[in-house]
């Protein structure tokens, strides 16, 4: 019972992040980030979970998100992506930026539609300026 009540917590706590970097997308890049290598960060998270490489995708991430990613929610991300058959290609991409305004940490938060077979998928991926994956999200 105390590891579904972790779980939701954390899953709570993922989506509150997603949505305070998401009402900060139309925020100005900051200019410690480049552009490119966001890009192919983006292309290796989404490539990543198409490969259902659940340990990799913790090692991209910060502590929080690496304690967020269960095994049962890398499980159910997944299974989700799956339903959307195989893999094609991305469409498109906008990066951001966004400054959290308690530790004015900046983050490059990125959308990008990704094509499958089946569904198209749109993945909130949001970047610390080290690189490291700060936040996940799709639907």
């Amino acid at each position: 019972m105390k590891s579904k009540l972790k779980i939701t917590v954390c899953l709570v706590l993922a989506v509150m992040i997603c949505s305070l970097l998401l009402s900060g997308c139309g925020n100005k890049l900051s200019e410690d980030f480049d552009k490119e290598e966001i890009k192919k960060a983006v292309e290796n998270v989404i490539n990543t979970i198409n490969e259902e490489d659940g340990e990799a995708l913790k090692n991209m991430g910060v502590v929080q998100l690496k304690e967020a990613l269960t095994d049962d929610v890398l499980k159910k991300i997944f299974e989700a992506i799956n339903e959307g058959g195989e893999f094609q290609k991305i469409e498109d991409i906008s990066i951001a930026g966004y400054t959290d305004k308690t530790s004015e940490e900046e983050f490059a938060v990125v959308v990008a539609k990704a094509k499958y077979e089946i569904k198209k998928f749109t993945f909130t991926i949001t970047f610390t300026k080290q690189m490291k994956l700060a936040g996940l999200y799709y639907r």
